[in-house]
């Protein structure tokens, strides 16, 4: 696991990079906080989709968790702890998911002051493992200027790089083209293309999420009609119907996201012969419209899929343990999502 530096406090603190991806979790550190006894703590959303702090997670024990306002019960006390910490903090954990795409927007809009800027955006691994996404855009980009298609950009701002190439009169000159129709020139057109080329990225990172919870949905969906074939329940116990609802709720999610992800398809590939600007701000614009509502949906999802898979990996769980998870952590907070998903711009 490759981590990132902080300076904090004259110490070198570090994050990890599984905190900088991820779509649930969130160093404290990244943010100034003041008690040093915070600084190996992070933020999750947990199945419930309650922001938690956590304490320790791992295999066979678990995942430590406790309330915000019980932090002194775990960490020194002290003034700045409760005059300043604590609220940051409870600021930072209104955020609905705690990816980077996410943060950026809380830095803009609600001010949450943001120490480690690199968590920010996603990490240079991550990246790679995104590559294919990238190739769909810069791929035909690059075949457009330079009549080679093989030619392997999978960083936003490595854009800048390929602008930098164009030594020949034929790529200068479409390069040139490029830049009058999206009304910038040679110096600027690499800020224009990294910028859309990130929200494009983002576009992958969300996705990849939703391909990992496609094939566990339906896993899911096969266990809760078992549990429910199983059970010994009266003609009529209300159990069954909320237990369908929740398998209902949670397929109707992701069929969801899936169609939204169907249009993008169809609307992020450019033929940059005959691009126009307002095609390029549009795609752009529809993205970064979009990507509030796919954090939020594929956050809850991936926490509740995860805490299941996590739970349940044994065959012989009794069957009341199944309800319980059921409706106790898989049903609380699908209303909420159900009504953020009918919200989500429509294309």
């Amino acid at each position: 696991m490759s981590e990132s530096p902080l300076k904090q406090d004259s110490e070198r603190v570090l994050i990890d990079r599984e905190d900088r991806d991820s779509i649930n979790t969130f160093a404290c550190a990244a943010l100034p906080i003041r008690n040093r006894g915070l600084s190996r703590l992070r933020l999750i959303k947990n199945v419930r989709l309650e922001t938690r702090v956590e304490l320790f997670r791992g295999s066979g024990t678990g995942s430590g968790q406790f309330g915000i306002d019980e932090l002194p019960n775990y960490v020194n006390r002290d003034e700045d702890l409760i005059k300043h910490d604590i609220p940051l903090l409870k600021e930072a954990s209104k955020l609905p998911a705690f990816d980077c795409y996410s943060l950026r927007r809380a830095v803009r809009s609600s001010g949450i002051d943001v120490e480690a800027t690199e968590v920010l955006s996603l990490s240079e691994e991550k990246k790679r493992e995104l590559a294919n996404h990238m190739r769909n855009l810069t791929r035909p980009l690059v075949r457009h200027v330079f009549g080679d298609g093989e030619m392997d950009i999978t960083d936003p701002r490595n854009l800048r790089d390929i602008m930098q190439m164009a030594d020949k009169a034929a790529a200068k000159r479409k390069l040139e083209e490029l830049s009058a129709v999206l009304e910038s020139d040679l110096d600027t057109l690499p800020s224009v293309l990294e910028d859309y080329g990130d929200a494009f990225l983002s576009l992958g990172y969300y996705r990849s999420y939703l391909n990992l919870i496609v094939p566990r949905v339906k896993e899911q969906h096969v266990w809760i009609e078992e549990t429910i074939e199983r059970g010994s329940f009266r003609k009529g116990d209300p159990a069954i119907k909320r237990m369908k609802q929740v398998s209902s709720a949670i397929d109707h999610l992701v069929k969801s996201v899936v169609e939204r992800f169907r249009e993008f398809d169809q609307r992020t590939v450019f033929d940059w012969e005959t691009l126009t600007i307002e095609e390029f701000r549009q795609a752009r614009e529809q993205i970064l419209e979009h990507q509030a509502t796919l954090a939020e949906i594929l956050c809850g999802l991936t926490v509740k899929i995860y805490e299941w898979r996590s739970r349940f990996t044994k065959k012989n769980v009794g069957i009341q343990q199944r309800v319980d998870f059921v409706l106790s952590d898989l049903q609380p907070g699908l209303d909420h999502l159900l009504k953020v998903e009918s919200s989500a711009p429509r294309f």
